[in-house]
Formats: structure tokens, C-alpha cells, sequence
């Protein structure tokens, strides 16, 4: 009868048990594991940041450029006519006219400003025909803001007499969107080079309360 285990008398530690030999007489190792990332998956790693630097640097030099994107000089001339033209802005008299006569001197002070600019925006003259079309067009949506603004002032002035009720009618885009939005998505599609010429930088739907010029950003 084979001898059973014995116990370890207490306080003693059990003696070490080996594993037994191969066959052949070789000692058996465990095969030790990996200690580093397998090459597979660093090339994959490799390959995905390299196609995710491809399509950002493909999105800012092609896909983010819209066929309205204007050249350098062209912004740039544009921009600075906006930039003139907020600072006259701004220098101008009563920037909260309370009364009814101040309130129909400060519109048409503006629009005297912003009729300057947009005679200034007809000397810029893009290279490519895409820009040069939205520029025109743009500078039409502009004269259509301004003859409003006059309409508004006009209307103010009869009805010291009239007494009617005066309200300021915005241009709109298929009767339905105010201009100011399709102007100011012009501005957008040559951001950062024509911020100045946001809408809001020129306060061109600011006809009664105080005026406000400050840098605008998209």
C-alpha cells in the first residue's frame, strides 16, 4: 500500500514539490508572456492616427474652403472698409437717441456711414468669378438693409405729424429670413479675415436704443 502524504508537523512549511521531468529528460519552462504591445497593433495604432491626421489637414486646406472664399487682398480691402466705418460709427453723436427728431438724425448719420462703406466694397474686385459674384451680391444685401433703415427714418419723421406707429420692416430672404443671416453666412465662409464686417459689428438692425459697436467673431 503506497505510503500517504504526510502532513508538515505544525510550524513547519511544506516541502517544495517539482514538477516532473519530459519524457526526453528536458527540464519544462513555462513560455513567458509578452511584455510589449505585438507589432500588429502598433501599426494599426500607427495607421488610424496617420488617416486621422490626413482628414483634418484635408478638411482645413480643401473641404473648409467655400467656393466663396475670397482672396487675401479682397478680404483684406474689405475688412478694412468695415473697420473705418465702425470707427466713424462710433465717433458719431448720441449713440441713444430718446426722442423722436434725435432718433431720425442718428439713423440717417449711419446710413450715410454704411452707404460710404458699401461704395468702397464696389472697388474690391476678386480674382475668381465665385467671389466676385457673392461680393456683389453681398454688397446688394447691404444697400437693401440701408434703404430699409431710411424707409424706417422717413416714416419716423412724418409721424411727429402723423402720429402713426412706426416699425422697422427688415429685408428678408424668400420673404421668410431676415437678410442679416445671409449676409452675415457670407462673413462666415471668410472667417477670421472679414469678422469686422459682421453685421452685429455694425449694428445695422440697431435703429432705436443704444448702439453697441464692438468686435464680433463667428
Amino acid at each position: 500500500m503506497p505510503d500517504e502524504p504526510q502532513e508538515p508537523p505544525p510550524g513547519e512549511s511544506a516541502p517544495p514539490i517539482f514538477e516532473a521531468p519530459h519524457a526526453n529528460g528536458a527540464v519544462h519552462r513555462a513560455k513567458p508572456g509578452r511584455s510589449h504591445a505585438p507589432w500588429e497593433f502598433i501599426v494599426l495604432t500607427l495607421f488610424v492616427a496617420i488617416l486621422c491626421i490626413g482628414i483634418i489637414l484635408g478638411w482645413t486646406l480643401v473641404g473648409s474652403h467655400s467656393p466663396e472664399r475670397l482672396d487675401r487682398v479682397s478680404a483684406a480691402a474689405l475688412s478694412a472698409a468695415c473697420d473705418r466705418a465702425q470707427a466713424r460709427l462710433k465717433a458719431l453723436p448720441n449713440p441713444d437717441p430718446r426722442l423722436g427728431a434725435d432718433r431720425v438724425a442718428r439713423v440717417r448719420a449711419e446710413d450715410a456711414v454704411l452707404r460710404a462703406m458699401v461704395e468702397q466694397f464696389a472697388t474690391v474686385h476678386p480674382r475668381a468669378k465665385t467671389p466676385a459674384t457673392a461680393v456683389q451680391g453681398w454688397s446688394t444685401d447691404w444697400g437693401r438693409m440701408i434703404d430699409a433703415r431710411s424707409r424706417y427714418a422717413d416714416d419716423l419723421a412724418k409721424s411727429a405729424t402723423t402720429k402713426a406707429k412706426v416699425r422697422f420692416i427688415y429685408p428678408a430672404v424668400n420673404a421668410i429670413t431676415p437678410i442679416t443671416g445671409h449676409m452675415d453666412d457670407f462673413v462666415r465662409e471668410n472667417t477670421p479675415r472679414l469678422d469686422a464686417c459682421f453685421t452685429a459689428a455694425l449694428q445695422i438692425e440697431v435703429v432705436e436704443g443704444p448702439r453697441d459697436y464692438e468686435k464680433v467673431t463667428s
